[in-house]
């Protein structure tokens, strides 16, 4: 028993000092969710601009309540994302402590446990601002709650009730939700007492669906909608496969051990697999944004690890206790194995002038300046990535080039390029901000970028200011052109 503890401090302790490691990192797109909670709070409403029209361009609303009940009481909006992001870590390390075991057995839970702690994504997307540790802290509850060999009916209430946060913190929660409930009480649909099995497949099912509904009369109160902007701006992309390849290649030892895992697993242990199997599919024709480190499968990672362990407990056990010290060994190396794919990303290097925080964010918080300093309170500008700079603009109208926290996608839905550039236009913005990978000369990151760039002396702008990225190496920085002064 103590050397379980001693395990899950160890565990705790890492994750921790991994996250405080990679603090500087915050996602563009949390700052989305701030300026949508700041607004809230500030008394504009469910709105993307001050007096726009109500819009959803942020995938979990239960997140952005949090922040915008942060930002009434005084706190900080991106803050209170973060520190959601941590604790959620932790809780999910005590959960995994707690309820791995009656699952899969405490060799299982410390192998588990390791390749969770350790694994340096998940501590990055702690601290990024997004709903991500949340969604592993309550798919992973759910999936242990209803993995047991025999979970009694608090059980099952327990899960279903951890499944219904689901729908409120990601558009796939529901699926997801419902996958899980089905394959871990299908058994029990086929057995004589099918009246028991129906009333646990109500609880544990119907209680997202209920969540669901809920969520979607308010969308429709409030939106007009029933799917937020995300689902919409994501989906039926031509990137058919890339966000599982992705998936695939960074974590491929981890995903071959876990599948050997499944071989051995018995009975509701299986329902381990059942969410990666589920944003397996989901993923499919999905776009690949903001998927740093695949943060789209990184929900999924605690259950695979605890199949990791699964395969590494039977080969203690078949094996003999003389193999311990391999079954650990192996288990480094995994972790040695799935690190080395991350050791050239930006986002995880230790040197700090090639940091995500210096390079992009560096770009954006002298253009968000830039903007307070030359623009009066009633500007309207333009920008692709439309995170921090609207949220640190100042309450300026923000136009977002790539529309997804414009209410026009609803009604359209993601539309090509030529008519997106018509749309910028047409909204008469004083300010266009355009993304360069050169500092220098024009080089456009987005389709629409360069095309706006090329059309922009014709409409009467000009080159008004670049905000670089610093550092080393950084490809990242913002061409600010403003609308020429009319001749007199």
């Amino acid at each position: 028993m103590r050397l379980d503890w001693a395990w899950l401090t160890a565990s705790v302790v890492v994750f921790v000092g991994a996250a405080w490691y990679l603090r500087s990192f915050v996602t563009d797109d949390a700052w989305i969710t701030v300026r949508y909670a700041e607004n809230l709070a500030n008394g504009y409403g469910f709105v993307w601009n001050p007096g726009g029209e109500p819009t959803e361009g942020f995938s979990h609303p239960l997140i952005f309540l949090a922040e915008a009940l942060a930002h009434l009481v005084g706190a900080s909006a991106i803050g209170t994302a973060r520190v959601i992001g941590v604790a959620s870590g932790v809780g999910l390390l005590l959960a995994m402590h707690r309820l791995a075991p009656s699952v899969v057995g405490r060799t299982a839970t410390r192998v588990g446990l390791t390749l969770t702690a350790l694994y340096a994504p998940l501590a990055l997307w702690a601290v990024g601002g997004l709903e991500t540790l949340p969604m592993a802290l309550a798919t992973t509850v759910a999936v242990l709650l209803l993995a047991r060999s025999d979970p009694g009916r608090h059980h099952v209430l327990s899960a279903g009730l951890v499944l219904a946060t689901l729908p409120w913190l990601r558009p796939e929660g529901l699926a997801v939700a419902l996958g899980v409930a089905v394959v871990a009480e299908a058994a029990g649909l086929v057995r004589k007492d099918r009246r028991a099995g129906l009333v646990r497949l109500a609880l544990v099912a119907g209680l997202p669906v209920v969540s669901q509904v809920v969520l979607e009369t308010l969308r429709l109160a409030i939106y007009g909608h029933l799917l937020p902007n995300s689902a919409i701006y994501k989906s039926g992309s031509d990137q058919t496969y890339d966000v599982l390849m992705k998936f695939v290649e960074q974590g491929k030892p981890v995903l071959l051990v876990a599948l050997l895992g499944l071989v051995v697993a018995r009975g509701r242990q299986r329902v381990l697999i059942v969410p990666c199997a589920i944003y397996a599919l989901g993923s499919i024709g999905t776009l690949d944004s903001v998927n740093g480190l695949s943060r789209f499968f990184l929900p999924t990672w605690p259950q695979l690890a605890l199949l990791v362990g699964l395969a590494v407990a039977f080969a203690v056990h078949r094996l003999g206790r003389l193999v311990a010290p391999a079954a650990i060994a192996a288990t480094v190396l995994l972790l040695v194995a799935v690190s080395l794919p991350l050791r050239d990303s930006r986002l995880l290097r230790p040197d700090p002038v090639v940091r995500y925080s210096t390079c992009q964010q560096g770009a954006r918080v002298d253009a968000a300046r830039w903007l307070r300093a030359n623009t009066p309170q009633d500007a309207v500008f333009s920008i692709s990535d439309a995170g921090l700079v609207p949220a640190q603009s100042g309450g300026r109208t923000a136009i977002d080039q790539l529309l997804l926290n414009e209410a026009l996608i609803q009604r359209t839905g993601p539309l090509p390029v030529s008519r997106r550039v018509n749309y910028v236009y047409g909204r008469r913005p004083d300010v266009l901000i355009l993304v360069s990978r050169n500092p220098t000369r024009f080089k456009g990151r987005y389709a629409i970028d360069r095309r706006l760039a090329r059309t922009s002396r014709p409409r009467g702008f000009e080159l008004a200011e670049v905000a670089r990225g610093r550092g080393t190496g950084c490809r990242y920085h913002l061409f600010i052109y403003r609308r020429a002064a009319a001749p007199p």
